[in-house]
């Protein structure tokens, strides 16, 4: 075993070291919050390769590119190894995408299939919706791909089948019939349909299951039914099944994460050893010991209690508040004070509340007072029109058989082709059996075309001819996106869509980041290719990652921060209906995750933690009393700093408040 490696397992705590050198069977690592989870599945992985392990034997699994390039980039560090000298590491969808990329033929795909995303989702399914007469318009479109993706994701039924459900069983088959049409796939299609590649060419299946001999699953309780069922297959019969999770953490059910996943390994594995990472390296004493006492009260987990070998820290503050904005003021203010007495950076603060709905008042707060701040959470970048109108050229050209994103790409900018021109080409196509693009291209077998449509469509058809030969050449993606935009006159289409400069402008730069986005995937990658590009794209999108880094303070939902940690967070709104949600108070499960909820916050603060509530709150347009969540009561009083505007103010923190004003003086005169 390489030196280094010996070293660092050396350092590790007893249970952590257990949880490396146990290589062999199934295994169960309860990894709370803090315990140094990262460094010891990427230790286990190491461990098993210095054991003699070859790397294609071993597979991790995480959710998110993000965890997947940290362990990647942190075992290159440790083994100091070239990249094919690495195991596979990657998400769930990646991997799926990778099998089905080699065999999807077999189930009556072509190998160039496309991604689809939610937008082109309802683009197909608002197609689809218009050819029913029957369709009943109090069905949203949304809430029949939320049905269809509650469907494909093993979602347990109520037993009950209403109108909605019903209408969607009609639905369905159609929705996935126009999705092989155009040899396109959903983001759920991509486990489900590796599965069943699985089940009917078993041969396949044999394969994975022959190469991989050691399995590893992180955050193991945010899998769901279709997960369970591939890592399950994956691991076959010789059950070298790691899965690496914290129960306490699961908080995903509304996206179908099974908590019983977890709950029950030991069942599915009568034989698996389980081991405890107990030991927090993150937070204070007091922080712990709060976070302990209120998940104590959930009765569907495993044992466990965090703890740390430092000090206990400061009590946990508790403030009541008259009003939300009262609330936030106090929050920007007590922001000020911190960072002015311990010369802290904005990035060191954290706000986190129920949902994004609950921003806009801290985000005024922080505002007034001039401190930056980052809203986690807001408009994907992904989402954005100009890069989807980009990436409908893209994949066109990648995938012929496309019509979403042709008909997405013959319109920005406008070509004159309206509705009543488009549904010439659709009836056409639909008697041809052929793709929209080769309509277009028979243009002249279509009745009732104008010259200038004509024209146009002739136009656009060389376009895409063009430039999928251009797209072809090595090293030359990015230089035939860029000239493809200014062919088009893409950026004076923007220029007259968004009636202001500054709207214009901003959009413009997504433009050029997206061209230098390809441009980067060119010279990052050993083999690029269109197709290549396109999957990276879906994949980031899919895993809702932040691209770009946070500055100032940031402003978060509980679910969103998972994962984080910073020096001095603020739980806010902590108020029954709130958390926990009133439309979670009469289940018990339910409840249980509203719990997990606000444990996960109080466990990413690591110094210093603030729980704020208020005795009113404005719902529904009027001013009601607030009741504070009955979650504060579970923390011992012996922990709490109560603050309560309404009682006099402690003369200490008055002086403190004053030097702040004083310093800001200052500053201004300055």
């Amino acid at each position: 075993m390489s030196i280094d490696i010996g070293n660092k397992i050396s350092r590790l705590n007893p249970k952590q070291r257990e949880a490396v050198e146990k290589t062999e069977g199934p295994l169960l690592i309860l990894a709370g919050a803090g315990s140094g989870k990262t460094l010891v599945i990427t230790l286990r992985v190491a461990y098993l390769l210095y054991s003699g392990v070859q790397p294609k034997s071993v597979l991790a699994v995480t959710f998110t590119n993000k965890a997947a390039n940290e362990m990647k980039e942190r075992l290159s560090s440790m083994l100091r190894a070239q990249k094919g000298n690495i195991p596979i590491i990657s998400t769930f969808h990646s991997l799926c995408l990778a099998i089905l990329r080699k065999d999807i033929h077999l189930l009556g795909y072509r190998k160039n299939f496309i991604i689809y995303d939610t937008s082109e989702q309802l683009s197909l399914l608002r197609n689809i919706l218009s050819d029913i007469r029957a369709y009943d318009r109090s069905f949203r479109p949304e809430a029949i791909l939320e049905k269809i993706s509650s469907q494909k994701n093993g979602f347990a039924s109520s037993g009950k089948t209403d109108e909605l459900e019903a209408f969607t069983g009609v639905v369905y088959p159609r929705y996935q019939e126009m999705l092989k049409v155009m040899n396109a796939v959903d983001f759920d299609d991509l486990l489900l349909l590796t599965i069943q590649l699985f089940r009917e060419h078993p041969s396949v299946l044999q394969k994975y299951q022959d190469r991989f001999n050691y399995i590893m699953v992180d955050e193991y309780q945010d899998t769901n039914k279709v997960q369970y069922e591939l890592i399950k297959m994956l691991a076959g019969q010789k059950k070298n099944l790691c899965v690496v999770g914290d129960d306490d953490q699961s908080i995903y059910s509304w996206r179908g994460a099974n908590l019983y996943n977890i709950l029950d390994f030991e069942k599915d594995f009568p034989d698996a050893a389980v081991v405890r990472l107990e030991q927090n390296y993150r937070s204070t004493g007091n922080i712990l010991h709060a976070a302990n006492r209120v998940i104590a009260n959930n009765r569907k987990r495993m044992e466990k209690s965090l703890w740390t070998a430092g000090g206990k820290g400061p009590l946990v503050n508790v403030f009541r508040a008259s009003d939300s904005e009262q609330e936030a003021r106090w929050v920007a203010d007590r922001i000020a004070l911190i960072r002015y007495e311990k010369n802290s950076a904005y990035e060191n603060f954290a706000v986190l509340y129920r949902a994004n709905l609950f921003s806009r008042p801290f985000e005024a707060a922080l505002r007034i007072n001039r401190i930056p701040y980052t809203v986690v959470g807001g408009t994907s970048y992904f989402e954005r029109k100009e890069v989807k109108d980009l990436a409908a050229y893209l994949k066109i050209i990648a995938n012929p058989l496309d019509d979403l994103s042709l008909l997405r790409a013959a319109n920005a900018p406008k070509r004159g082709l309206g509705p009543t021109t488009i549904s010439r080409f659709a009836d056409f196509e639909q008697k041809q059996s052929i793709s929209l693009l080769e309509a277009f291209r028979k243009n002249s077998e279509v009745a009732g075309l104008g010259k200038m449509v004509v024209e146009a469509v002739n136009r656009f058809t060389e376009l895409i001819d063009r430039y999928s030969g251009l797209f072809q050449r090595p090293g030359g993606m990015a230089r035939a996106l860029k000239d493809l935009t200014e062919e088009i006159n893409y950026k004076n289409y923007i220029y007259e869509l968004y009636k202001t400069p500054e709207a214009a402008i901003r959009r413009i730069e997504n433009v050029d980041s997206f061209i230098q986005s390809l441009s980067h995937y060119e010279e990052t990658n050993e083999s690029p290719s269109l197709h290549g590009f396109l999957e990276t794209l879906a994949l980031t999108d899919l895993s809702y990652e932040k691209t770009e880094k946070t500055f100032g303070v940031t402003l978060t939902s509980f679910h969103s921060a998972k994962g984080l940690e910073f020096p001095v967070v603020f739980i806010v709104g902590l108020e029954e209906d709130i958390l926990p949600h009133r439309k979670s108070i009469d289940t018990d499960g339910d409840l249980e995750e509203e719990r997990r909820l606000f444990y996960v916050g109080i466990t990413r603060a690591m110094k210093e933690l603030y729980l704020t509530y208020t005795r009113h709150r404005i719902k529904y347009g009027k001013k009601l009393r607030s009741s504070p969540s009955r979650f504060l009561e579970e923390i011992p009083d012996d922990l709490l700093k109560k603050i309560d505007m309404n009682e006099e103010e402690d003369p200490e923190d008055n002086e403190r408040d004053a030097k702040v004003c004083f310093s800001k003086i200052k500053e201004i005169l300055k």
